[in-house]
């Protein structure tokens, strides 16, 4: 029997160490606290670049429709101006700079500066980097702008069909309430 309720009641030694010597409890606390979970930048980055390549394919396909719908006076896509052009590059260029100058930025001075990690217990138990809230909030920019502007060029418009879906459940609810 002592065998048993010696395996079924736990001796709970560290609780029983933390008040016979509450001076361990200091030496275990820091590391305890330095396990908080911060959100991967690389993963964030990840994430964004599918974000960009998305936006870039579909920006092509966008230009492309509406090339392809209007009285273009060139025979190629990739012209003057009318399709896809140099000047059209030099933005998508200039844009890949910004992404990727204001992140590092960001990391230099949150070092510099030793300042915190934000976290936000609504959204997450994490601790986000400030240079991860702005690749994220790049990751906002890129679908909107897939989402938003590029897709409705190719025919395809995301928001038409939610509005759609979201004023077709108005419908049904209001003819359940009537019956």
């Amino acid at each position: 029997m002592k065998q048993f309720l010696d395996i079924a009641i736990p001796k709970l030694t560290l609780l029983a160490i933390f008040v016979k010597k509450p001076a361990t409890f200091v030496a275990v606390l820091p590391a305890t606290i330095a396990v908080s979970t911060v959100v991967s930048y690389d993963a964030v980055w990840t994430l964004f670049w599918w974000f960009f390549i998305g936006d870039l394919i579909s920006g092509l396909g966008g230009s492309y429709c509406e090339w392809k719908k209007s009285n273009h006076k060139e025979r190629w896509f990739f012209g003057k101006g009318e399709g896809f052009s140099s000047d059209k590059a030099k933005k998508m260029g200039v844009k890949l700079i910004v992404y990727l100058l204001v992140p590092q930025l960001l990391i230099n001075l949150q070092t510099t500066l030793h300042l915190k990690n934000f976290k936000y217990a609504r959204i997450s138990d994490a601790e986000f980097e400030l240079a991860t809230c702005v690749v994220l909030f790049f990751c906002l920019i890129e679908g909107f702008s897939i989402f938003h502007e590029n897709l409705p060029k190719c025919g395809f418009d995301l928001w038409k069909s939610v509005k759609k879906m979201i004023g077709f459940y108005k419908e049904i609810k209001n003819e359940i309430k009537e019956e």
